[in-house]
């Protein structure tokens, strides 16, 4: 795919700091070095997911705010498919996914406030 480009760079600065700026780092525990076993059975949990590097980075976008079509081509994807992300992104998996992540996101944050 080679260099990305200085507006896909932009794009993923961008996501990064919203992302950082929403959510503070006491919400998520600091993680220890995992073992090998516990790295293994991550990893085989991540890919039952079945979602691409690309698709994962739409879902952090959307999860930061922006719209479809910045989202996709925040995490790589063409403009042509960018503009179709109904057809060519949101798959089952993709939209199980997201709305699982956001579910957990939510809940998160409530029991935050709640403290």
């Amino acid at each position: 795919m080679g260099r990305p480009s200085r507006l896909l760079e932009s794009l993923r600065t961008s996501i990064e700091q919203r992302v950082s700026r929403e959510f503070e780092a006491d919400i998520f525990e600091l993680c220890k070095p995992l073992s090998p076993e516990e790295s293994l059975k991550q990893r085989r949990s991540e890919l039952r997911n079945g979602l691409t590097d690309m698709q994962r980075l739409f879902l952090f976008g959307k999860l930061s705010g922006l719209n479809d079509k910045d989202a996709a081509i925040a995490a790589g994807y063409s403009v042509s498919v960018a503009e179709n992300t109904k057809q060519r992104i949101w798959k089952p998996r993709v939209r199980s996914e997201f709305e699982r992540v956001r579910r957990d996101l939510a809940d998160t944050l409530l029991r935050k406030r709640e403290l």
